[in-house]
């Protein structure tokens, strides 16, 4: 029976394979058996959680309708976070079906282990989802997986202490450990794994960073311990490492709240926090959304306003919603989650959700970013695959991130669905 595993490595840049200063061995052994992409394009905004569905479902956020990792809803009038799954299940998130869902219904047992957008989803047989906060380990995994946790020993009361930006690494040593005892004792034929923290360094540190080296090296030897397991034998497994972005430095932050402020379209209460908005910006680190709540003309508004912020030192494009669809990207007339705006940070700048203060720039929170467009050389992803179905030492060109889904299909021999990707068969044999 075919068995497929899938590895993500957050924010692990194409750059970094060329760099003989990122320490890869078990990866770069896996593309001398296997096969290896000069890049892979990522879907824009190029963030978690739209990069991850866009891997699994081989398409866009137009179509999956996972437009960023944070929106406005704009009922509510809340800024939501969809990272760490707190809101929302995957039936809820995810409009297209992704390949484990065709697994799934095919017969095949699937499981996943930290993997982005699965909160509940159905078809994964075993679920660990990338939760963040303790209340949401404890109150959304299910309860088998939970006692199956406790059973092995594992520090459940840990997981959202562990989830913390600079303890992803304590978290990523686990979700190899659990990988492992999974496929001993579940035997999935699909496993899907997320790894995290190197994408953590490199917003803490910048990439190329002595720390995001580290990551980079530490996450290569726990993929290596996972792919000595029985069960994650090559002559009978599939496996396809994949990231979800790269990594751009920053240097500086841009603040488009603080001139929405200044122009009297946001107001602030006495701790700094934003008390109503008439129109309000909520960033996707290298992106963000303007979003227009007002009663007003909105277009017209956003006709001015996208004069207005395309002036603001580090922005690099801002659109409208008729410019939307050549980004891969639904209008707000199709989907709420998407903005009236929609804003870029020009390298070495991120964008803010700071609102307080008269400078339109300063210090960054982050030394390095993502969430721009995928011609960054910078933003490409990594593609490697080896094992049952693979060609050997095979140089691939350039891929999509759309293009993994229905290669997945392909490897586990079954019929993908409709995707704006390809499979590529060049490298299957």
């Amino acid at each position: 029976m075919a068995r497929l595993i899938l590895i993500s490595i957050d924010g692990l840049a194409h750059f970094y394979w060329s760099d003989p200063a990122a320490r890869m061995p078990v990866l770069r052994g896996l593309a001398e058996r296997g096969a290896v992409a000069d890049g892979m394009a990522t879907v824009f905004v190029s963030t978690t959680w739209p990069s991850h569905v866009s891997l699994v479902t081989g398409v866009g956020p137009r179509r999956h309708g996972v437009v960023s990792n944070h929106i406005l809803n704009r009922a509510t009038g809340r800024v939501e976070d969809f990272t760490g799954d707190p809101v929302y299940d995957a039936a809820d998130l995810l409009r297209a079906p992704t390949f484990y869902d065709g697994a799934h219904a095919a017969g095949l047992r699937t499981a996943a282990i930290d993997w982005p957008a699965t909160r509940h989803a159905k078809s994964l047989d075993f679920n660990l989802p990338f939760f963040k906060s303790q209340r949401i380990f404890e109150t959304q995994t299910d309860a088998a997986v939970w006692r199956e946790l406790r059973d092995l020993g594992y520090p459940i009361e840990r997981q959202g202490e562990w989830a913390e930006l600079p303890r992803r690494f304590l978290k990523d040593a686990m979700v190899a450990d659990l990988a492992i005892d999974v496929l001993r004792r579940q035997a999935p034929d699909v496993l899907l794994v997320h790894f995290l923290c190197a994408d953590s360094h490199q917003h803490l540190y910048g990439p190329r960073s002595p720390e995001a080296y580290w990551a980079i090296a530490y996450i290569d030897a726990l993929v290596g311990r996972l792919l000595g397991a029985p069960g994650a034998d090559l002559d009978r497994a599939s496996v396809v490492i994949v990231s979800d972005h790269g990594f751009l430095p920053v240097s500086r932050e841009v603040r488009p709240n603080v001139r929405l402020r200044r122009r009297g379209l946001l107001r602030l209460a006495e701790d700094g926090a934003i008390a109503g908005a008439e129109t309000r910006f909520v960033m996707n680190h290298g992106a963000g959304w303007v979003y227009i709540l007002g009663a007003g003309d909105r277009e017209r508004l956003a006709g001015d306003l996208k004069a207005e912020l395309a002036t603001l030192p580090g922005v690099a494009g801002v659109w409208t919603p008729d410019e939307y669809e050549a980004l891969g990207l639904p209008r707000p007339a199709d989907d709420g989650r998407a903005g009236d705006l929609l804003l870029e940070a020009e390298p070495g700048y991120m964008l803010s959700d700071e609102a307080r203060g008269e400078e339109d720039t300063g210090p960054p929170r982050y030394r390095g970013t993502h969430g721009q467009r995928p011609t960054y050389a910078d933003n490409r992803a990594l593609f490697v695959a080896a094992g049952r179905g693979v060609k050997r030492a095979l140089a691939l060109g350039a891929v999509t991130s759309r293009d993994v889904a229905p290669t997945l299909m392909t490897l586990l021999e079954l019929p993908a669905a409709p995707a704006e990707g390809r499979a590529l068969t060049e490298m299957l044999g």
